[in-house]
């Protein structure tokens, strides 16, 4: 028989995976990005505030501006999966969403991958600390997607 907290996702959620990056060739880098599942604290916050703000978007007359307006919102929504990552530069939501603006394809990536509940699920993938520091040793503790 299966216990509750079996069904339990949002902890690892918000502990995350990790992501190892390929260039856009697909060679293998020493790079990667910690994400957090959808069920997490944080995207669950961030989706609320998006959809708080869609009211004043569709308001927005100019239909251009409307649409960027709308673009830059699902970015700032795949950069709140992001917890961190192995690049020098600090792992802020600016330098998270400048990054993915530049590389869709991991935004895209991201997105696809923090949705799934079974990666955040499954204890052999859950070994990740969120407490342990952004650029520091402890990204080899990180359970790897790759």
């Amino acid at each position: 028989m299966h216990e509750m907290n079996e069904f339990f996702t949002r902890q690892k959620a918000n502990e995350g995976v990790r992501l190892p990056l390929t260039l856009p060739d697909g060679t293998k880098t020493e790079h990667f990005l910690v994400i957090r599942g959808i069920d997490s604290d944080a995207f669950r916050e961030a989706e609320t505030e998006a959809k708080r703000q869609a009211m004043e978007l569709s308001m927005i007359g100019d239909e251009e501006e409307k649409q960027q307006a709308i673009k830059d919102k699902k970015l700032s929504l795949v950069a709140s999966l992001v917890l961190d990552w192995s690049f020098e530069q600090a792992c802020s939501p600016e330098n998270v969403k400048a990054f993915l603006l530049e590389a869709p394809q991991i935004a895209d990536q991201v997105d696809q991958l923090a949705a799934r509940r079974a990666l955040f699920f499954d204890k052999r993938l859950s070994s990740f600390s969120g407490s342990q520091s952004a650029n520091g040793s402890s990204a080899k503790s990180r359970p790897d997607l790759g």
